[in-house]
Formats: structure tokens, sequence, C-alpha cells
């Protein structure tokens, strides 16, 4: 075997370009080949775009170049070549999941990739995953072990001038492939993208582009005109509403605020679509009656979204902001990048002008996207995570469900005496869908697919969206029992990981979800179809609410129904002038001062507490208000195992106080260890150093 590695190490090295070159070559033919699942599509795009094939495996060349730096060329070629392996793969499992390629974003969600990994994974592949990796690392080991050396020392200088020559080369190329068309400035449809463009070149393009490039013509005075021109006035403006005095808020000036304020809910439905308008399949019934009601009453219409079969925190972002995801790098995820620091115009900060309290629920995990620390980026003050429920019930596939968002919105509700913006993010029709046969008698039958396996599955779907529907009737007869204004916004977030493509939906687009608006108000009925970051601004326009600069500029391209290529282009260029002004910018249309701060979010509306603590048989018992499943006992700082009797009791077993231990909290900590929050302190009154006792 030694023999045999000399051998290659001498072959090899008599041409180490040209054998770096065909390794370049059959691992961008691997990596596509996984990328595209077909032997035929591979072939297309080498023989129709041979140009695109040879640039990917130039940049897969590049990565062998480093080869010239060390001695141990063999071992390191082997490294290189399984890390290019491994993308392809994981990007060939992903896609096996949903539709977005393996992307640079992926990298930045590993924690919460690891924290859903047993609802798409059984624990066989878990183990069969465990066993792949230490295999793989002995296998390096081996190889480190027993690949020959190079018993010529590197000549580092010229091979670093090679390496940084060939990395300025390919830059070169990109920038000359985007300046001629040959390749894409921006990735609107990233799965397309890799389609087109080869899985290398648009990986390593997600991993450098990250953000919003600087416009060619962003300047003061452009942004200026932009907000002159294109940005309808502050001012209110005659609403559908009755007016009413609120002289309880005033504006910046001084002056009383005049606007009816109803509360405005938003209610993002995980992976909600409609399966009648699925072409490959039928139902026995009707899986969502109550929203198909809805929209025939009130104003609905498709709604755009960024992604397909995974990326909730995108939709959200767009809503949230009113910013175009289109302009950021391809497949980012705003809350992991930009939004770790920066804080962001929302409809949260803008409605909070004119007395909104910003609130936030969802049924999931509160650190799941960093939601626990991003929301106070976009202007929230109050977020209540699955920790701070109790009572639900949960999915085959362990997820909460929608039914206890009635009882959140509510307690939302109750806590405050003003107007309210609520943005609640459902998490029931999450994926994975179960192949097997888990549901014995589901509400909806559901025929015509291939296989027994994708039967399954999709019954599997649509009951949990049946199930969310009856949320959905639940949810309006709630608030129409309530003595309150309100208008509800719900809408899917994007459609589910089911193999679905264009020619297998109604509307031919994997990109649509649908919405509806409702109100006890009697707002006009329009049907209209929106883009994402379009949907706060039109409907703060039917609440007759002009604040805020993303919702106003899209306010004033809504005004007409229709738009010539050129007034897109337009608004969609001057749209990331001014995205990119707010989040990397001189925010000039903020006259060069962001005018927002990061709230102090509170997590959960009902507050904590501890009333007595009681330490008795070497247990702890504390008594108190709000207690869930997440709720730990710290004393002086140290978590103890805790059992959650019921919302007001505690118990910990074997607790053994020390002298000095005095200071009991209670604390709301999510499934991977984060603290979310900390009740006030109980300071006990009495202490026996044999440990028991109490106050």
């Amino acid at each position: 075997m030694k023999e045999f590695f000399e051998n290659v190490q001498k072959k090899t090295a008599r041409h180490p370009l040209l054998s770096c070159f065909l390794a370049a070559i059959l691992l961008n033919l691997f990596v596509e080949l996984l990328s595209r699942r077909s032997f035929i599509s591979l072939a297309v795009f080498v023989g129709t775009r041979p140009h695109i094939f040879l640039f990917n495996a130039c940049i897969i060349f590049w990565s062998f170049s480093l080869l010239l730096l060390v001695r141990r060329k063999l071992f390191l070629s082997a490294v290189i070549s399984v890390i290019w392996l491994i993308l392809g793969i994981v990007n060939f499992v992903l896609l096996g999941c949903r539709v977005t390629p393996f992307n640079g974003a992926d990298l930045r969600l590993t924690k919460d990739a690891m924290a859903v990994a047993g609802k798409y994974l059984s624990w066989w592949h878990l183990v069969l995953l465990a066993i792949a990796v230490a295999a793989l690392i002995v296998a390096l080991v081996i190889l480190f072990r027993k690949l020959p050396r190079s018993g010529k020392k590197p000549s580092y200088i010229k091979s670093l001038i090679f390496v940084v020559f060939s990395f300025m080369a390919l830059l070169g190329i990109n920038s000359v492939g985007k300046s001629t068309g040959v390749l894409a400035n921006q990735f609107g449809n990233l799965a397309q993208a890799y389609q087109d463009y080869g899985f290398s070149y648009c990986f390593a393009n997600s991993l450098i582009n990250t953000g919003i490039s600087k416009p060619g013509d962003y300047s003061t005075e452009v942004v200026k005109e932009i907000k002159k021109e294109e940005i309808v006035p502050e001012e209110h403006v005659s609403a559908p509403l009755v007016v009413e005095n609120r002289p309880d808020v005033v504006n910046e000036q001084g002056v009383a605020v005049t606007e009816k304020t109803p509360n405005i809910i938003f209610l993002q439905l995980e992976s909600f679509s409609d399966p009648l308008k699925y072409l490959h399949m039928e139902c026995s019934e009707d899986p969502i009656p109550n929203f198909r009601k809805l929209m025939e009453q009130y104003s609905s219409g498709y709604l755009w979204v960024p992604s397909v079969g995974a990326g909730t925190a995108n939709t959200e972002f767009e809503v949230i902001t009113g910013m175009n995801l289109d302009f950021f790098g391809p497949g980012e995820y705003p809350y992991k990048t930009v939004l770790q620091k920066q804080v962001s115009e929302s409809i949260c900060f803008d409605l909070k002008e004119i007395g909104y309290h910003a609130q936030a629920i969802h049924n999931n995990s509160g650190t799941f996207y960093d939601r626990y620390t991003v929301f106070s980026q976009l202007g929230f003050d109050t977020f209540t995570s699955l920790e701070y429920m109790t009572g639900y019930d949960t999915t085959y596939m362990g997820w909460a469900k929608d039914e206890i968002l009635t009882e959140q919105i509510a307690k939302v509700l109750n806590s405050t005496s003003g107007a309210d913006v609520i943005y609640t993010i459902s998490v029931q029709g999450h994926g994975s869908y179960p192949q097997e046969k888990v549901l014995d008698s589901p509400v909806v039958q559901v025929t015509g697919l291939p296989t027994e396996g994708e039967t399954n599955a999709m019954e599997y779907y649509v009951e949990q969206i049946h199930e969310m529907d009856t949320f959905v009737g639940e949810l309006i007869s709630y608030l129409e029992s309530r003595d309150e204004e309100t208008i509800l916004v719900m809408y899917g977030d994007h459609l589910p990981s089911l193999n679905l493509t264009e020619d297998k939906l109604e509307n031919g687009d994997l990109f649509q979800t649908e919405y509806v608006i409702w109100d006890n108000m009697g707002l006009a009925r329009t049907s209209r179809n929106v883009e994402a970051y379009q949907l706060g601004a039109y409907v703060m326009d039917k609440a007759g609410l002009k604040k805020g600069t993303m919702f106003r500029y899209h306010q004033a391209y809504l005004q007409k129904t229709s738009h010539t290529a050129e007034e897109e282009e337009t608004y969609l260029n001057d749209m990331k002038i001014l995205e990119y002004d707010i989040l990397y910018g001189d925010q000039d249309v903020f006259e060069g001062e962001m005018p927002y701060e990061a709230t102090n979010l509170h997590m959960g509306v009902q507050p904590i507490s501890i009333n007595r603590v009681l330490l008795q048989n070497k247990g702890l018992y504390v008594t108190g208000w709000n207690y869930t499943k997440n709720s730990v006992i710290y004393v002086n700082g140290k978590a103890w195992e805790t059992n959650c009797v019921s919302q007001n009791l505690l118990y910990a077993a074997d607790v053994k106080l020390k002298e000095g231990d005095n200071e009991i909290t209670v604390g709301q900590v999510s499934d991977d260890n984060i603290v979310l929050s900390v009740s006030e302190p109980y300071v006990l009154k009495q202490e026996k150093k044999d440990g028991s006792g109490g106050s």
C-alpha cells in the first residue's frame, strides 16, 4: 500500500497542476450530479454551459492549489476532496427536504439545525451519521500516518504567489462574468441559480456575498430625492375608520395623536397552503374551509414569499421590515447577520410612534433563529415563546399545535390598555412529514399520489393544516367576542417541503402562498397579489396609517394597480438604495441619524415570580406564579434539576444548601440551555446547616 501511494505521489509530482485540475473536474462532476439528482440534467448542464462548468471546476482547482504550500500533498488533497464531497452530499440531503440548496447561510444556522435534527432524522439515521463521522475521522488519521510526505521542501514564496494570483484571477473572471451577464449579480431564485451557475460558484458566492452591496448611484442627494418624490407623506390621510382622540398619546412635537388605532395582528402560518390547488392529487373534503370562507368574504390574494420549504424567518423579516431580501446575499438570513448588531426600521417601531405596543408570540423555542435577541432590534416590547406556555399538545413530530395561540393572543391583548401590533408565528405545519403511516383515521383522505409513502406524508401534512384551519376559526370567534376593533392578517410563510414543482400547482409558482385580511370594522374588500415586503404597507394603508419610511415607500407604489417595466425597475432600484441607507449606509433618509434604539425585550407577558420557598426533606419547594416545564430553580446562581408540578409549584430534589445559599430565583431555560429570563430574587429568611428548614 505504501508503495502504491508513493507511486501516485511521483506521478502527480510530474504534472501537479494537471493532476489537480483533473481532480477538480471529477469532483465538480460529482457535486453537480448530486445537486441536479439526474445524469441527464448533468449532461445538459455540461453540454449547454461548458464555460460555467469549467469556471466551477476552476474554483475547486483553486482549493487544490493550497497543496503547493505543504509537503503532505496527498493527505491535504484527500482532505480537500472530502470537504467537497461532504458539501455535495449535504446539498443532496437538504434538497430531499426542501427546495433551497445548501448555502453559506446554513452554516450560521448550525445550532438551529441541531435543535430540529431529531424531527427530520430517525434515531437510526443519527446513529449512522455518528458512525460515518467517526469512520471519517479514523480514516483521515490513518491517511495522515500512512501517506508519504514530499521529499522536496516547497518553494513557499513562489507557491504563495501562485495561490494569490490564481485567486485574483478567479475574482477577475467573476467580475467580467457579472458585467457581461454571463454570471448573475443577484440570485432572485436561489434554487434556479444553482441550476444555472453551478454548485461551487453559488456556494462560494453565498459565503462571501452577504449584506447589501453599495448601489452605484448611492448618495445623500439621491436618497433625499427618493424621500421627496417616491414616499407618501407621513401625515394622517383620510382613513376608512372613525377618528378617535387619543390625548394620552403625543408625537415628538407634543401634539396629541388623533388616529384611530385598531389592534393589528399578523398570523404567520407555518407551511400553510391550499391542497385543493395541488393538481397532482385529490382530497376527500376541503382541508381549510374556514380560511377559504374568509378569503371569499375579506381582502385576500397571493403572497410572494422569499423561500420554499424552509426559511420562515426570512418571510418574517420581509413582512416586519418592509425590506426585499433579493438585495441581500444568496440565501442570507438577516436575523443571523446584520440584525445581530444593527437595529432596523420595522412596523413595530413605526406603529409605536402612535401609541401601539409591539408584541411577538411563537409556539416554538425562543432561541430559534436568535429571535430572543433579534426581536429587540426590530422594536418588539415582549416576546412570548414556547418556554412561557403551558397546556399545549404536540404533533406526532413533536411540534406544538397552534390551538394554544388563541389563548396566548388573548393574554397579550389583555396585558395592555392601548392598541397592539402582534406578530404571531405558528409552528404546527412544520416538516418533516413522515412517509410511514402514523394517522389511523385522518379527517381528510388523499388520493392520486404514486406511492404509499408520498400519500402518507401528504395526509399527515393535510391533517396538520386542517387542524390549523380549525384554530383559525376559533381565533376569529374569540376576536369577534372582544369589544376592540381589530385587523387580523393571516398567510402561509412558505410552501411545505413535499417535493412540489410548478407544474403541480394551480398558480404555477412555488414562491406564492395566500393571505387574507379579516377585520371587524367593515373595511372594503379588495383582491390583490402582493410581495411579503409589501404586506405591512398594504395593511397599514387599509387602516389609514401612513407611518415609516419603507412602508410609505411601498404605499406610494401600491397606489397604482399596474406598472410599466420602467416603473418597476425604478421601484426596485430605489428600494435597494433605501435598504442600504437604513442598514449599511449613512441613514440619510433619517437625516443622518438612526431614530430607533433596540428595546429592552421582555420575555413573556405574565410575570414569573416567587411567593414562598420551603426546604423540606432535602427537597426545595418553590411556590409562585406562571411556571412552565422550562422553569428552573436557581440557588445563588446554581441551577437545580427542577420538576414543574403545576403553574404555581416547582420542586427540586436532593438540594443541599450551604451557608450563604439564600437567594432563590426561577429562570426560564430553553431546550438548548439558554436562560431567557430570570425572576426577581427571593431571599431566604432562615437557614439551617443541616439543609432543612425554610421561610
